[in-house]
C-alpha cells in the first residue's frame, strides 16, 4: 500500500517536471534538440576572465558581422548564434537577450571587455613566442 502511494507520488512529480520543462522551452522559444554531436568542450565562466556576458558579447559581435548564415544564405539571428555557442561549449545563458542587454548598458570603456581580454591574451602569447624565437637565435 505504502509502495503504491510512493510510486503514484513519484509519477506525479515526474509528470510535473516534464510539464515544467515543456513550459520553460516553449517560453524561451527554443525546442529541446537532440544533437547527434555532443561537445566535449565546457565553458567555465570566470569573473577575472570570461563570464556569461562575455559569451553574449561574442554572440552579439558575430551577429553584427552578418557573416553567419543559414542554409538559405541569410544571416542568422542573434539567438541562433547564442544557442549554437551554448551547444558548442555546454553552458547556458539563461536568457541570451538579457545578456545582450547588459552589454549595451556597459560604460563605453567596458563595451568590448571580453574582446579586449581575448586580444590581450593573443598579444601576450605573440610577444612570448617572439621572445622565445629571438632568444633561441641569440643563444
Amino acid at each position: 500500500m505504502l509502495k503504491n502511494v510512493y510510486l503514484q507520488k513519484a509519477i506525479w512529480y515526474l509528470n510535473a517536471e516534464i510539464e515544467l520543462t515543456k513550459l520553460i522551452f516553449s517560453q524561451s522559444g527554443r525546442a529541446p534538440i537532440q544533437n547527434s554531436y555532443n561537445s566535449k568542450v565546457y565553458f567555465a565562466p570566470n569573473s577575472k576572465g570570461l563570464g556569461i556576458d562575455s559569451m553574449g558579447e561574442l554572440a552579439l559581435t558575430l551577429d553584427l558581422s552578418k557573416q553567419f548564415m543559414d542554409e538559405e544564405g541569410k544571416p542568422v539571428p542573434f539567438i541562433h548564434i547564442a544557442h549554437t555557442l551554448e551547444d558548442a561549449f555546454n553552458f547556458t545563458f539563461g536568457d541570451a537577450y538579457k545578456s545582450k542587454g547588459r552589454i549595451f548598458i556597459r560604460k563605453p570603456y567596458n563595451l568590448t571587455k571580453a574582446l579586449d581580454y581575448l586580444k590581450n591574451l593573443l598579444t601576450r602569447e605573440s610577444r612570448n613566442r617572439k621572445m622565445k624565437k629571438d632568444g633561441s637565435i641569440n643563444a
